[in-house]
């Protein structure tokens, strides 16, 4: 059967049926003319989960250093980062929200939490994911 949620296993004949549908509509849109003068046609393969915390790994490192440079360690656990792989995936957009769902998610909360709290330098910020609730939540530790 087909997956829920992320393509994370997209079979060959899905692919080239997709590719078929694309070629079809392509054909349709544009004279023959301009489609022979192109090279190739490349399609891509929706994002998987893991690709997506990849690229949150990537847009976290500002972060982090952001964070640290004002004197705070930041620890984020891989659940929360699923969390906002998930809140951040458009299956039409693919990861563009993600930049926005980072910014909800996490820096807004830990923005409030530094300016809002009693933290002194060294402090570790810890988010993680709760489940039950489904949000994310922040802690200190000393």
């Amino acid at each position: 059967g087909k997956g829920i949620g992320f393509a994370a296993q997209i079979r060959t004949d899905d692919k080239e049926y997709s590719r078929s549908v694309i070629t079809k509509a392509l054909n349709k849109s544009f004279a023959p003319e301009f489609i022979n003068r192109l090279d190739e046609i490349i399609t891509f393969d929706q994002l998987d989960l893991n690709a997506l915390t990849r690229i949150i790994d990537i847009e976290l490192k500002g972060l982090y250093s952001r964070v640290e440079h004002i004197g705070y360690k930041l620890v984020i656990d891989e659940d929360a980062k699923k969390f906002v792989a998930t809140k951040g995936y458009d299956v039409q957009f693919g990861a563009r929200p993600l930049k926005r769902a980072i910014q909800n998610n996490l820096e807004d909360g830990i923005s409030e939490l530094i300016l809002g709290s009693e933290m002194a330098a060294g402090d570790t910020i810890k988010v993680s994911y709760d489940k039950e609730k489904d949000i994310i939540v922040m802690t200190v530790e000393k």
